[in-house]
């Protein structure tokens, strides 16, 4: 491990032009982070549609400054020494434990170490090399690192469509320092080996590690060879390919209803492309598709580095000491093609004795001012299930009451919405028994096609609930790293709870019934799965949210 964090006098230009790939050994537990494993609980947004809460509101927000980091040559020696005690192997004899009739009253603590009670604040560096770094401090003993990456499906082409699916699968095997075996053990050795993933999407490619705080100078590097230096190994890469045939089969009804829906809204173009590689794709499942995607995308200026409950001069510290010896991915010029929202309809015949429905349309791209609006609508139309009735399950949502209380077969019904960088997805979700999914279809265009006539209160009471999601969230820490990430990395800014609680506050009911006919106007997206049988024509549905 040594070898991963000291300065080394290769280049990493060399170990992109030698040997090919990485494969990747650890689950990705939270890979496709499913919202319940049966439909009658389907109350939330698609597993691949991001949260709700998170509004993008106001282009408004002052950009951050960003704190200089040098690179800087420091005497190898010296670095080793500030590591924490990490043992490769680690073979213990068993002892008795000392505390095992102790109760939870007394403290096993002879000097209970005095709290640092620091308000957590949100701070930002960058590298000479063009890396963002980005954190929050909260205390916390366990550190959620978070490497974001602008590259994912919608840069793809048609000679490596799949790829951004296969760098994903590729993550944290062999790099220039570090074999397959080694990484994997040095993470279980870390705790690690459960929480370390990478995720594929559409607008970016996420590697997280979680890990206690203590341990962050051994991760960071680490993650960073994943992108700096991997070997990219025809056998790692080979060995790979049953991946691909096992991420298809490990989609619920959910994610299906998220691809088709994506698929039908962006037909041939951009965010249509799935992050998901297919049988087709792996003719370019090959260290040389992998590496070339990678060179032309993974560039230091288009990554941001997130940290939660990791002070930043260590971050940053770390960061600049793992790439300071080596030459990074030159930043080119790549075509950044505009979505292009198409509407239309996609079903399919599946397994789910269910008919999952999403009715879509287009809404505002990620920084517009129109977003705070759209998000206060999502919040009015709210969601409901047929067995949740406790508090926060949405039970005077206009979903809720106009669509799941009103028939027996709606098992639930949801509104979602989804910002990308230049362009979004408005709509609503609903899962129902399949012979009456005609009518939860129609009850759901006429709860769209309600959105123009907001009462004073009702948009009150939204704005209420949306601002205590906001600030509840503030609690999660994965959600908090989530945040931070992508809100830098699509548009260099970032904009706090607070800020985003100023900006729902500012909303009018003109300004909610102006942002609902908007929506109303584009071309709706219809994308079921299940037994669709009796799922109303893509006229029909167009028909009724125009009445």
């Amino acid at each position: 491990l040594a070898q991963a964090i000291a300065a080394q006098t290769t280049s990493a230009s060399a170990c992109w032009a030698g040997a090919a790939s990485i494969s990747h050994p650890i689950r990705q537990v939270n890979r496709l982070r499913r919202m319940m494993r049966a439909p009658r609980y389907a109350v939330s947004v698609p597993a691949l549609l991001r949260s709700s809460a998170s509004v993008r509101a106001a282009s408004t927000l002052p950009a951050p400054q960003f704190a200089p980091v040098k690179f800087q040559k420091e005497d190898v020696e010296a670095v080793m020494k500030e590591l924490p005690a990490f043992n490769f192997y680690e073979i213990k004899e068993p002892v008795p434990n000392p505390y095992q009739s102790s109760t939870l009253d007394r403290s096993i603590l002879l000097d209970p170490p005095a709290p640092a009670l620091v308000a957590p604040k949100t701070e930002f560096s960058k590298l000479e090399n063009g890396l963002k770094i980005v954190s929050v401090d909260k205390q916390g003993l366990t550190a959620h690192l978070g490497l974001y990456v602008s590259a994912g499906s919608r840069f793809e082409t048609s000679a490596n469509f799949g790829v951004s699916h296969m760098v994903s699968m590729m993550s944290y095997a062999s790099t220039a320092h570090l074999s397959h075996l080694r990484t994997v053990k040095t993470l279980e050795q870390l705790g690690a080996h459960g929480t370390a993933t990478c995720k594929a999407g559409r607008e970016e490619i996420v590697y997280k590690v979680d890990v206690m705080r203590e341990f962050v100078p051994l991760v960071v590097p680490l993650m960073v060879g994943n992108v700096l230096f991997p070997r990219l190994l025809p056998w790692e890469v080979k060995a790979a390919h049953k991946k691909v045939k096992e991420a298809k089969e490990a989609l619920d009804a959910d994610a299906m209803v998220s691809e088709l829906l994506h698929k039908a809204a962006y037909c041939n173009n951009t965010l249509g492309f799935s992050p998901l590689a297919s049988e087709r794709s792996m003719q370019y499942f090959t260290p040389e598709t992998i590496r070339s995607f990678m060179l032309d995308h993974f560039a230091p200026e288009r990554m941001v580095l997130v940290g939660v409950n990791v002070a930043h001069s260590e971050l940053t510290k770390w960061a600049m000491r793992s790439f300071a010896d080596y030459n990074a991915i030159p930043l080119k010029k790549r075509d950044e093609a505009k979505a292009v929202y198409t509407g239309g309809d996609l079903r399919m015949e599946g397994s789910s004795p269910f008919c999952h429905v999403a009715l879509a349309l287009e809404s505002p791209a990620w920084g517009q001012a129109e977003l705070a609006s759209v998000t206060l609508l999502q919040s009015i139309l709210g969601g409901g299930s047929a067995t949740a009735s406790g508090l926060g399950a949405g039970m005077t949502s206009r979903l809720n009451t106009q669509v799941v209380k009103q028939s027996p077969y709606v098992e639930s019904c949801a509104a979602f919405n989804t910002s990308y960088s230049d362009t979004g997805l408005f709509g609503v979700y609903g899962v129902a028994q399949p012979d009456k999914a005609g009518d939860m279809c129609a009850a759901i265009a006429k709860c769209l096609t309600g959105m123009t006539s907001v009462s004073k209160d009702e948009l009150a009471k939204a704005k209420a609930m949306l601002k205590g999601k906001l600030f509840r969230q503030l609690d999660d820490d994965c959600h908090l790293m989530q945040d931070l990430g992508t809100q830098v990395l699509l548009s260099g800014r970032y904009g706090s709870a607070a800020d985003f609680a100023k900006a729902i506050d500012g909303v009018s009911e003109a300004d909610v019934a102006a942002a609902a006919k908007k929506l109303l106007s584009s071309k709706p997206t219809v994308a079921a799965y299940g037994d669709t049988h009796t799922v109303p024509h893509y006229a029909a549905v167009e028909a009724a949210l125009k009445a």
